[in-house]
């Protein structure tokens, strides 16, 4: 690699001089030796030297901040770098410095899907680990949110993309209320869905407030995924659970045995679109010509 890297060194050395001789212009010349170091430390990102992809990065932004896929690509190393860090401050920073090299990408990106694609995606994933580190990281969790909601309605994405990217956000609103409900459970009732009693205090009755409006937001996005991909099972089966997470929260009878049918009757619809798909699958394989 060493030897790699002097010759290239050397050829870089001789294109400047021509260029220079030619009266090309200091930017062009810089254009050139930032789009080297990119291609150098994407050989190295390759072999899994990250350490050196990342300097190999660090140099292109340099000498050309205007690159997206420069950012995208020291951003790609810091990630490497965070996901290994032992000590929580160190992995923050970490983070926040690729959080800023993807942001950079997006702001350069002129309507480049791929980067577009790579950055949102790489922040969501940023985001996630985030507050996966610390619950209690409200404005990660409003990021992560924030982020699959661009990636989601980004006319970049595929249109597969979007309905993850709905549905994702539709498990983490079903998650928030479930999270709620499962508090208040009464360990001694054997109705998983029974009432829970979330009116006796401010503080109860702020958490039942909190459950309904996540249950309301869940049901968006997954109406969203839906109309996206009508087949969208898992999709389905979140929604279904939306309707036992509103069974927890009546108390009225009627309204929870209508809440019980529409969650039963969506599991049902979802069973037998699953396992209509996965007959023409397995009808598919076994048209498939052997080699």
């Amino acid at each position: 690699m060493k030897v790699f890297r002097n010759s290239t060194t050397a050829l870089m050395i001789a294109a400047v001089a021509v260029l220079a001789t030619l009266g090309s212009g200091c930017g062009y010349i810089k254009k050139v030796i930032a789009k080297d170091k990119l291609n150098q430390g994407m050989i190295e990102y390759n072999k899994g030297n990250y350490r050196n992809a990342q300097e190999f990065f660090k140099d292109a932004s340099d000498t050309d901040p205007n690159n997206p896929t420069t950012w995208a690509c020291l951003g790609a190393t810091r990630v490497k770098d965070y996901r290994k860090e032992i000590d929580i401050a160190k992995k923050k920073e970490i983070a926040n410095d690729a959080l800023q090299d993807y942001k950079n990408a997006l702001s350069l990106a002129n309507g480049n899907c791929t980067v577009i694609d790579n950055a949102l995606s790489y922040m969501a994933v940023i985001y996630d680990d985030m507050r996966n580190d610390d619950r209690n990281d409200v404005k990660s969790i409003e990021e992560w949110r924030n982020t699959m909601e661009r990636r989601a309605t980004n006319s970049c994405m595929k249109k597969d993309i979007q309905a993850q990217s709905f549905y994702s956000l539709g498990v983490d609103y079903w998650k928030c209320s479930y999270d709620q409900t499962t508090r208040y459970q009464d360990k001694f009732n054997t109705d998983s869905f029974h009432y829970r009693k979330m009116d006796y205090s401010p503080e109860a009755l702020a958490d039942r407030q909190k459950a309904q409006a996540c249950v309301t937001k869940g049901f968006e996005y997954f109406e969203k995924a839906l109309e996206i991909d009508p087949e969208y099972t898992q999709a389905m089966y979140y929604k279904g659970l939306l309707y036992r997470e509103l069974q927890k929260l009546v108390k009225e009878e009627s309204k929870r045995k209508e809440f019980e049918k529409q969650a039963l009757k969506i599991a049902a619809e979802a069973n037998t679109l699953q396992k209509k798909k996965e007959a023409d699958q397995r009808a598919s394989n076994q048209a498939a010509p052997t080699s």
